[in-house]
């Protein structure tokens, strides 16, 4: 109806700004000759990063591709100083990346041909995976400014919910010496890209996306928890080291989306129950 091609014209113009825009950040930021001295450092650490990102696809390692995720780490870091890049973003464009270059191939994702890919699409790619970037960043910039006070907090309430849905596990891990900031640091910084296969990282952020500004924040933590306590029977049979060593690499390889929605089923049941009473969480502690 007439509603929805208007709607869809506005989309197609709206999208085809933000593109034009973004080649203006490229031109004004990351193309010119005079870095500074903190741009540099920025440069040269996102240029160490970025070959060690998601090695399980062999097209994050094609120049092409790391050069628009270059373009767009740095662009974004220079842009917003109070931050600046912080290690763990590199992981965070992934998703954006497969999902907007995944209708643009043929055949399945993990063995694409990017010399097959034009030059205009995978600018289109760079383009709007820099703006997801940005929006999920916005909603949870205080996980990267210094002291980095978002994940300091999101610990301490995963803490208090750990506690009170399996205080066993939490004394197991207590009585062991294990601090959950050192374990779950990486699931705060990378939103859990490094613990799924991709298609459950994609799962899994379409609902973080859904929830809007809580999703990556609040809502995550409930997620954290449930998958926490998922291995609950393997970790209450470990000692320090033997949990440390689990929890770096944990068996999801063979995961599907499916194992994904039941862990979210249960974070929203989890939700329901606290989030809206934080007192349930303080009595617990």
């Amino acid at each position: 109806n007439a509603e929805y091609m208007g709607n869809k014209e506005r989309q197609v113009t709206g999208i085809a700004k933000k593109r034009a825009e973004y080649c203006d950040l490229v031109a004004d930021y990351y193309s010119k000759d005079d870095r500074g001295e903190t741009e540099t450092q920025i440069y040269r650490q996102i240029k160490v990063d970025i070959p060690r990102t998601n090695p399980g696809y062999a097209f994050f390692q094609h120049p092409r591709v790391q050069l628009l995720m270059e373009r767009a780490l740095y662009v974004w870091a220079v842009r917003h100083p109070a931050s600046g890049y912080v290690q763990g973003m590199n992981d965070l464009i992934t998703p954006f990346i497969v999902v907007f270059l995944t209708p643009r191939i043929d055949g399945p994702i993990d063995t694409v041909d990017i010399d097959k890919v034009s030059d205009s699409e995978l600018a289109d790619v760079e383009a709007d995976s820099y703006w997801c970037l940005n929006k999920v960043l916005a909603d949870i910039q205080d996980h990267y400014t210094f002291g980095q006070p978002g994940i300091q907090r999101m610990v301490t309430r995963l803490k208090d919910i750990v506690k009170r849905i399996d205080e066993p596990l939490y004394e197991h891990m207590v009585s062991n010496g294990l601090d959950l900031l050192h374990v779950c640091f990486r699931w705060m910084i990378c939103i859990l890209v490094r613990e799924f296969p991709m298609p459950c990282v994609v799962r899994l952020w379409d609902t973080y996306i859904a929830e809007q500004a809580e999703g990556f924040s609040s809502f995550h933590v409930y997620v954290c928890a449930v998958f926490l306590v998922y291995w609950s029977p393997q970790l209450k049979q470990m000692d320090f080291q033997q949990m440390m060593l689990f929890m770096q690499k944990f068996p999801t390889s063979k995961w599907k989306a499916q194992d994904v929605e039941t862990l979210l089923a249960e974070a929203y049941v989890l939700k329901s129950l606290f989030h809206a009473a934080p007192k349930h969480l303080a009595s617990a502690t």
